[in-house]
């Protein structure tokens, strides 16, 4: 078992690591499309009105916000399944230990 435990470890840290590359990787891809979108239409922000570059900049930033919410929604539930699974094998370690000490106090007293 030695030789798993440094395994499990690694593949939790390449898991946790996962989901915020997806979320980098999926941001920059965006914000590299919206600017070739702008380019090729011929759009400069700068040249909006102040109320108008507001809109721009809340339109151009909720799929962002939403894609890292949704992102923070699988994180929190791969962190709840982790949680609850070390809760049952504490459970069953502390169901075991309390086998063998009724199995020990039967044989000595």
């Amino acid at each position: 078992m030695p030789d798993t435990a440094p395994n499990a470890m690694l593949d939790d840290r390449r898991e946790r690591r996962r989901l915020p590359m997806i979320g980098l990787c999926l941001s920059a891809l965006y914000v590299v499309g919206l600017v070739i979108y702008l380019f090729v239409q011929g759009q400069n922000p700068a040249d909006l009105r102040l109320n108008e570059l507001g809109d721009f900049l809340g339109g151009v930033a909720s799929p962002l916000a939403f894609l890292w919410l949704v992102l923070g929604f699988f994180q929190q539930s791969r962190e709840i399944r982790l949680s609850s699974r070390a809760l049952h094998l504490q459970a069953s370690e502390l169901r075991a230990s309390r086998e063998r000490r009724e199995a020990g106090d039967a044989t000595s007293g």
